[in-house]
């Protein structure tokens, strides 16, 4: 199998392609640094994303809270992570990095405050 991804490591923006049959054979090609090799390949085989949306909060003129995970989860969680946060609703004070959720969908990551309320 052949897929070309968009590297987004560094500000070079490549053009990667990888050539695979499994992870152990894949041939990486159109990289001009070698941190594109490990996320190209990553891409192919776990492609991982931060997540970010908003929760509801109450006590103050703001609707909704923007949040994020501390850290990248398998971009395959993405929308059971959207799902899992229709029964979240905080209340003010919430500090920027306040953990809303644990170890958010078991994926060892933290759902975290992304602004100041």
């Amino acid at each position: 199998m052949k897929r070309t991804v968009i590297c987004t490591v560094c500000p070079n923006g490549c053009e990667i392609t990888v050539d695979y049959t499994t992870k152990e054979d894949a041939q990486v090609t159109g990289y001009t640094c070698k941190r594109g090799i490990p996320y190209a390949i990553a891409e192919c085989f776990e492609p991982m994303r931060t997540f970010t949306s908003s929760v509801k909060i109450s006590g103050s003129d703001r609707r909704v809270l923007p949040v994020k995970t501390n850290g990248p989860i398998p971009k395959a969680k993405l929308m059971e992570a959207a799902e899992a946060l229709k029964g979240i609703e905080l209340t003010v004070p919430v500090a920027m990095g306040d953990v809303i959720v644990e170890n958010f969908l078991d994926t060892g990551v933290n759902l975290v405050s992304a602004m100041s309320l």
